[in-house]
């Protein structure tokens, strides 16, 4: 590598002259002037582009970043009041559910007793009814029987009872049937 800069040295110095140290004063002072040149005019009309695109682009992103963080914060309000939603739906439908169970429960209870009341109430009516029935077959029955023994007892006494003897007949006769073992 060190041949190669030697050799580069040599080429230069060639070129240049026999004094590899001599300045060109008037090519050096160009140089200097045109990239001072060069520099003002892309300080005046690059620069202020080229930053205010690169300000423009910043601002653009730091935009797109608050407007994620923002759309991220609503997604996670959004969330949070879809969550406490949900749950407050949950509570409720399990209270609808606990009321409705309790409403038929109750309506259950109610029929039931209704139900019972009913078929007691049915009971009791039916055992008057029986027991009207019951007496007044009886009161059928022993008018019968008096008529009957009336009619036998007249032949065989052969002769008239009058209403008050059958009556007294009649109920001494029911006495003796009350009091009979199988009545």
């Amino acid at each position: 590598m060190h041949l190669w800069s030697d050799a580069m040295l040599h080429t230069l110095a060639s070129e240049a002259g026999a004094n590899p140290v001599r300045v060109e004063w008037l090519t050096m002072v160009t140089t200097v002037v045109v990239f001072l040149i060069f520099f003002g005019v892309a300080a005046v009309m690059v620069w202020p582009k080229i930053l205010a695109g690169l300000d423009e682009r910043d601002q653009k992103i730091r935009g797109d970043i608050e407007r994620a963080e923002a759309a991220r914060a609503e997604a996670t309000e959004a969330l949070r009041r879809q969550e406490e939603a949900l749950r407050a739906a949950r509570v409720e439908s399990n209270e609808l559910i606990a009321k409705a169970r309790s409403d038929a429960e109750e309506t259950a209870r109610d029929m039931q007793l209704r139900a019972e009341s009913e078929l007691l109430s049915l009971r009791e009516q039916a055992h008057r009814e029986i027991d009207s029935a019951r007496e007044s077959a009886i009161k059928d029955i022993n008018s019968h029987a008096a008529e009957i023994s009336t009619a036998i007892a007249s032949k065989i006494l052969e002769r008239e009872i009058s209403v008050d003897d059958q009556r007294d007949l009649v109920d001494r006769t029911l006495q003796e049937f009350a009091q009979s073992p199988a009545g």
